[in-house]
This record gives structure tokens, C-alpha cells and sequence, in this order.
């Protein structure tokens, strides 16, 4: 992952300022980043743009899991797989190759990024609405590995809405799931905030079977997630 990590603080470097002048981007909670060693980092999931915001004010290198389909799009397949993305498919399942770049990152004492909302809200494509359901994989991550969680969220303050730039034909004919194929907008920031909370303690959720533990625990992380959201930084 040295190689990779690397790679993504340089392309950081190039992009940050960019995306500086596009979002104004105000970061709250940063004294609960962990500031070393493996950890996992959730982040709520309506628009593209969301990893580039959060890696905009994360200090550390991020391996993130993107649904697998993503790594078929010209230029961000190249990019992800030089930087450490992980590929994931959208029903869960993941390959002993993806399985291997996960336990890798826990080894080197890095970051996992992740989305459990998957591509569910902007399928949903209302941007008004709370966050939806979560996929539990991320909890699974963490009781396996005995990683503890960072739970974050992206709150808008500002923003447009923009048809999607790839044309439905086209997004099929790159193997993209039909629902994602029919999303009609994106979500464009303007100004932003994004919020930090405390840690989860993965300890909390080893007795017990996986099963139960891993619905207790997304439950736990999104609970805190909607409750970054409705919490006093959550105010435009």
C-alpha cells in the first residue's frame, strides 16, 4: 500500500486546490480523527463528488471501496486503481483479491473509506431525504479485523442539481447496473460542511454472533451518522 499511498497524497496535492476553489468546505469534529492506525471511515453518500470533499479535509491516505461497476469508467478506473480503491460489488459480495487489498490496509495501519449507503440514495435521487438504509459490510470489516469505526457526514449548505453527464445508453453499454443506468441527477456542491464524530469502539460488538453484532453495530454508526446531522454543526 506504499506505493498506492503515494500515488493518492499526490494526486491530492494536485486536485485539493481545485476543489478548494469549487466547494467552499468547512471541516468540523477534526479533533476525532484518528490519527494513526488501521481504522474504518463512513461517510453518508448523495452525491459523486464525495470522496473528493472528505479526502479534501481527511490528513490521511484513504482506501476506499467502490462499488465494482465504477471501475469500468474511463480515467476513474485508472486513477482508483494507482490510488488503492478497492472494488466492491453491489450486492455484497467481494473478491479474495479485494478481501486481500482490505486486510492489507488494516496491516499497514491505514484507512478503509466507505459508503454504506452504496449508490441506494442517489438511486433514490431526492435530495432532500435523510439517508437511507445501510449495507452492513463495513460492520463486518470491523468485527473481523477488530477496527474500530470513524463515523462522518457531508452536509450540504449549498448546492444545484445537474443531469447526469453520461447518457443512460452509454452508462449501460459500460455494464452499470439498471438503476443506476435511470439516475436522472447529481447533487453539485457549492459550500459544504463536514463533520467528524466520535469514534466506535469495536470491542462493544465481539460477543454474540456476527450476524446480530453487525446489524447492531451499522445501526449504532448510523444512528451517530443522523445525529452528526441533526446536530449543531448541522445548521446552514
Amino acid at each position: 500500500m506504499e506505493k498506492e499511498a503515494k500515488t493518492y497524497l499526490r494526486i491530492k496535492n494536485f486536485v485539493a486546490p481545485f476543489i478548494g476553489l469549487a466547494v467552499d468546505i468547512t471541516a468540523y469534529g477534526t479533533e476525532n480523527i484518528v490519527t494513526n492506525g488501521k481504522v474504518i471511515l463512513t461517510c453518508n453518500h448523495r452525491s459523486d463528488m464525495d470522496p473528493f470533499i472528505l479526502s479534501y479535509t481527511f490528513p490521511r491516505f484513504i482506501s476506499w471501496i467502490a462499488a465494482e461497476y465504477t471501475f469500468r469508467i474511463p480515467i476513474f478506473r485508472d486513477l482508483a486503481k494507482i490510488a488503492g480503491g478497492i472494488p466492491m460489488s453491489i450486492d455484497g459480495n467481494i473478491s479474495i483479491g479485494s478481501i486481500k487489498m482490505i486486510q492489507q490496509v488494516f496491516k499497514k495501519g491505514e484507512t478503509l473509506g466507505i459508503f454504506p449507503e452504496g449508490h441506494d440514495y442517489m438511486v433514490k435521487n431526492d435530495f432532500k431525504s435523510g439517508m437511507v438504509d445501510f449495507h452492513s459490510g463495513f460492520a463486518a470489516f470491523s468485527i473481523r479485523n477488530k477496527v474500530d469505526i470513524l463515523p462522518s457526514v457531508i452536509i450540504p449548505v449549498e448546492e444545484s442539481y445537474s443531469d447526469i453527464p453520461i447518457p443512460p445508453i452509454v452508462r449501460s453499454f459500460m455494464g452499470m447496473p439498471k438503476e443506476v443506468c435511470e439516475i436522472k441527477k447529481r447533487a453539485i456542491y457549492k459550500k459544504v460542511k463536514v463533520i467528524y464524530g466520535e469514534k466506535v469502539d469495536h470491542r462493544e460488538f465481539l460477543s454474540g454472533t456476527l450476524e446480530e453484532n453487525m446489524k447492531q453495530l451499522s445501526n449504532v454508526v448510523r444512528n451517530r451518522m443522523i445525529a452528526l446531522q441533526e446536530g449543531q454543526y448541522a445548521e446552514a
